[in-house]
Formats: structure tokens, sequence, C-alpha cells
């Protein structure tokens, strides 16, 4: 089966955040070999909705949306799930609707990021480098 994955982010007005998304999404579908894509909740384009549309209409049949979010706030709880179809309720106001995905396309939400004890290790690095001078 056909699958794509749609990793959520948040978006921000500033510009240079955007290939954050971009560049975890390239080395997930490189080491994956599915077809990754990001969606933005604001901010940016594609939102949420169009990227997880535009697998649809090229064909993808499983599609997996992993919310790229430390702490489990209410874009995870209930924005993401209504938007996907997956939760009842008012559809959020980000200036775009639900999902509307055909009866033969399955799309799978997957748990945020959350507190993943590798994030730990990413930290020490960040800590490791700080100390050699080579941190930001």
């Amino acid at each position: 089966m056909k699958t794509g994955v749609v990793i959520v982010g948040h978006g921000s007005r500033l510009a240079e955040t955007r290939g954050i998304y971009e560049t975890i999404a390239s080395v997930a579908q490189a080491k994956s070999g599915y077809e990754v894509r990001v969606g933005y909740m604001k901010h940016h384009r594609p939102n949420l909705v169009e990227a997880v549309q535009s697998l649809i209409d090229e064909g993808f049949k499983r599609i997996v949306v992993v919310p790229l979010f430390i702490v489990p706030g209410l874009h995870v709880r209930d924005d993401i799930p209504i938007l996907l179809g997956k939760k009842q309720g008012e559809v959020p106001e980000f200036g775009y609707s639900r999902v509307n995905a055909p009866s033969d396309v399955e799309i799978i939400y997957a748990e945020a990021i959350g507190a993943d004890p590798r994030l730990a290790e990413v930290v020490l690095d960040r800590v490791a480098k700080a100390l050699n001078g080579s941190g930001q």
C-alpha cells in the first residue's frame, strides 16, 4: 500500500524557521523511503490539510500524520485530530477546514514526539558544543 507521511509543525511568523521542518522531512524520507511532507498549523503553507490532501491527490492510500510537538497541548490533543476527522469538535479557526479523505484512504494519527529519551542525547550534544565554545 502506498504510504505517505505528513510531519505537522506549528509554523512561525519568522520565515527562517520554515527550513527546519523541511530538513527533518527530507532526512526522514531519505532514511525511510516514504514520501514525507510538512504541513503547518499556522503561518506557513502548505497547511496540514493541504499537505494531507496533496498525498491523497497523488494516490496515497495510507497517510501517517506525525505531530512534531514535544508538549501534547491543544493542537496535538484537539485541533489536529479534529482537522483529520479523528475527533468530533469545532474546526479550529486557522482559515482552513477538515481533510476530505475518500473512504479508501486511511489516515493514521501518530503520537507526538513527547518526552522521547532520544531528545536527551540532543540536549547533551548542545551542552557539549556550548562548553567547547561552538554553541550559539
